[in-house]
């Protein structure tokens, strides 16, 4: 994609040039004093933003209601009359007290009030994410509201080194990362949030003697990117074989969309996915909707030794989503795949239709089927699939084309929910865990 190679040709011009000497301040000085406090600012900053809470009284937006025409209520509570008295108290004699049982220690709740839970309340068993290297991070808010600690990279200390201040030439590299990001198709407000939040600590950041500046912000962008990738990103074998070992049976897996992204085709991967580590699969042809969408999923599942339930065209989904789950614990399948009509995010009773499948199947997991070749599109669709139907994890299709990648990186950010798998092909096994890091060096290579 080579997208940013213009990106590391300005960033080297910048720091080859006496622009460099620019960009940094000899700790001490009045320059990097200034810078220190201008990153102290931006940290105190998120403390400052008002939260959702109902603001405070004050004298612009309460009034005394003794102004207003309010009236305190007369009290029709009246005292007893003066020929009542008050019984005298009689001494009563105190029981001896029994012996309080001893009482067991109360057991420890089963609960992991910290563990990664999937929008129906099941276990998601989470990736373990690689220590980090640097004790210097900044901190991101998505658009759906997460914070996100991005490490900076070993380049930036905490202690000596010269400082990064603001300057020209620091803003004119971050605008070109700018570009450099939206030209892969990442949405404008990913790209924001991210470039914010490394001016802000890159300003004020102390540099090591002899570091690379120009190797340090393309580490902490890369950095930037892989912490949004990375957000509560889970495993999705494991998560399922811990159902299964834990007598959740049968795993109902739902699948949602819009219109052409690959959800039929994504559904035979999984199936095939989960029949190659030994599970017993069901289908339920669910897209009742599209013209041919039974026959394909009938023909995908007839090619796998899957069985298929379905109906006729213009049928329940919810039906049949409903048969296919009674039909599995029947006879002891593990898997309940739900195929289920593309739908337009801005159709809102298409929408309500599908929620009905989601009530009745209760999945253990909901994945959105996204196309990677619609870029923004892809975000804007997941965006509002997450407000009105909730999703735990996306499949990003198409990813052996020439899609940019762009739209990965904006959907974790605008839904806070991760990419959990990447179709590289029209055959059974071209699905594979999606890794943070062959998505970020697509983009930057």
């Amino acid at each position: 994609m080579g997208l940013f190679n213009r990106f590391r040709r300005r960033v080297k011009e910048t720091v080859d040039a006496s622009d460099a000497e620019g960009m940094l301040a000899e700790d001490g000085s009045d320059e990097a004093q200034a810078a220190l406090r201008a990153r102290e600012e931006a940290q105190a900053q998120p403390a400052q933003t008002p939260s959702a809470t109902p603001p405070s009284s004050t004298e612009e937006d309460w009034d005394d209601p003794e102004d207003d025409d309010w009236e305190a209520p007369e009290d029709d509570w009246e005292a007893p009359e003066d020929d009542w008295e008050l019984p005298e108290e009689e001494p009563v004699a105190q029981p001896t007290p029994a012996p309080k049982p001893k009482r067991r220690a109360p057991a420890a709740p089963k609960v992991e009030l910290r563990m990664m839970r999937s929008t129906t309340g099941r276990q998601l068993v989470e990736v373990a994410q690689a220590p980090r290297g640097s004790s210097v991070e900044a901190n991101m808010t998505t658009e759906s509201g997460d914070d996100i600690r991005i490490d900076l990279g070993g380049g930036v200390v905490s202690e000596g080194g010269r400082v990064i201040k603001s300057s020209k030439a620091l803003d004119d590299l971050l605008e070109e990362l700018e570009w450099a990001l939206l030209e892969s198709d990442v949405s404008s407000d990913a790209v924001t949030g991210v470039v914010d939040a490394l001016r802000n600590q890159l300003i004020g950041a102390r540099l090591r003697r002899g570091a690379d500046l120009a190797k340090v912000l393309e580490a902490s962008l890369k950095r930037a990117l892989r912490s949004l990738l990375e957000a509560g990103y889970w495993d999705f074998d494991a998560t399922v074989a811990k159902a299964l070992e834990a007598g959740d049976a049968p795993v109902v897996i739902m699948l949602v969309g819009v219109n052409g992204t690959g959800k039929t085709t994504t559904t035979a991967k999984l199936a095939h996915r989960l029949m190659a580590q030994g599970h017993t699969v069901i289908a339920a042809a669910g897209d009742t909707f599209r013209a041919g969408a039974i026959q394909q999923l009938e023909q995908h599942c007839e090619n796998l030794g899957v069985r298929c339930i379905s109906s006729q065209r213009g049928g329940d989904s919810a039906a049949i989503a409903r048969d296919a789950i009674a039909s599995a614990k029947a006879k002891g399948i593990d898997v309940v795949l739900v195929d289920t009509a593309g739908r337009m995010q801005n159709k809102t009773n298409l929408m309500n239709e599908l929620a009905k499948v989601r009530r009745v199947a209760n999945p253990h997991l909901t994945l959105f089927v996204g196309d990677s070749l619609a870029g923004n599109d892809a975000v804007e669709q997941a965006r509002m699939f997450q407000s009105m139907l909730q999703f735990d994890g996306a499949v990003l299709t198409k990813l052996d084309t020439d899609a940019k990648g762009g739209a990965g990186l904006s959907i974790a950010f605008a839904t806070g929910r991760p990419i959990v798998f990447a179709g590289m092909g029209q055959g059974y096994e071209d699905l594979t865990p999606f890794d943070p890091d062959w998505l970020i060096e697509e983009i930057f290579e």
